[in-house]
């Protein structure tokens, strides 16, 4: 803790988890609108060059949350001076509410100084659905981007929002992540639950992509094709040729096709935006998922 009072981040039993991310482990934590603390936990080693941090998130409402119109406030970031005394935060993601009812937008500000605010995604992502975020902050150029809902495992994309507004000089170094509660009982950070907080130096270090289990590697033959996905639809074969139970789930976790099919039984995806998503198949016991990419 570095501010406020003891007790206000609460542990919470279970989870956060997002398709195609590394599986989950340990608890979960909760901010709580209006509440004050900040807390941080150092680095094993100062971060030269660039820091990368992800964690998943899930906004639980948006009670006393800053306006669509308004800058809104940052709950997440890293720091330079990890510790009782921590003052500077960089690569801060920012919230407030969504255009609409029930959603949020997230934007990201590299650092304080002279006309600092925050570049947000338009993007309305809906409450109670959890969200992969990553953020890069360039200690070279001292700016930061962010990512929401990228692909685990997969190359750095371009950014869904950069930001280099802040004046304040870089630091030296990363040497911490922070979790904050910003604002007041009017406008605040909101009720947001945190999971699976990762610091590196590289993109795959903080996007590490799920690793095949036994059972994934049981269903012998397992073929899914085409995959890109540039038609209608796509086909699932595998060596058993048994009935398959398959569901499809997008990056927000939400399952998009359920059904059950024999081999090479089409698959019909024409009412799906194109995007990445994955495949869980499920034949005589067990299990597989692949990722799925619809052109």
């Amino acid at each position: 803790m570095h501010s406020g009072t003891a007790g206000q981040i609460t542990t919470l039993s279970g989870s956060l988890s997002y398709p195609g991310l590394a599986a989950s482990a340990g608890n979960k934590v909760s901010i709580i609108a209006a509440n004050t603390e900040d807390i941080n936990k150092a680095t094993t080693s100062a971060i030269t060059g660039a820091a990368y941090i992800s964690t998943i998130i899930n906004v639980q409402n948006t009670t006393s949350m800053h306006a669509n119109t308004a800058s809104g406030d940052y709950f997440f970031s890293c720091t330079s001076n990890a510790g009782t005394g921590a003052t500077a935060f960089h690569g801060r993601l920012y919230i407030r509410q969504g255009s609409v009812a029930n959603t949020v937008n997230l934007g990201v500000l590299n650092t304080s100084g002279g006309t600092a605010a925050p570049t947000y995604s338009t993007t309305d992502y809906a409450i109670n659905t959890p969200l992969l975020i990553v953020i890069k902050y360039d200690i070279t150029a001292n700016s930061a981007s962010l990512w929401v809902n990228p692909t685990p495992g997969a190359a750095e994309p371009a950014a869904t929002a950069t930001n280099a507004t802040g004046t304040t000089a870089a630091p030296a170094n990363v040497n911490g992540l922070v979790i904050r509660q910003g604002g007041n009982a009017t406008n605040s950070t909101g009720n947001v639950e945190l999971d699976e907080m990762r610091i590196g130096t590289t993109w795959a270090q903080v996007t590490p992509q799920a690793t095949a289990s036994l059972a994934d590697n049981a269903i012998a033959g397992l073929k899914v094709y085409p995959n890109p996905v540039s038609g209608n639809n796509f086909y699932i074969s595998s060596d058993a040729s048994a009935v398959k139970s398959v569901a499809v789930y997008d990056v927000l976790g939400k399952q998009v096709i359920n059904t059950r099919v024999e081999n090479e039984t089409a698959i019909n995806v024409s009412n799906l935006n194109a995007g990445v998503y994955i495949v869980k198949i499920t034949e005589e016991g067990k299990t597989a998922t692949r990722k799925l990419v619809i052109k």
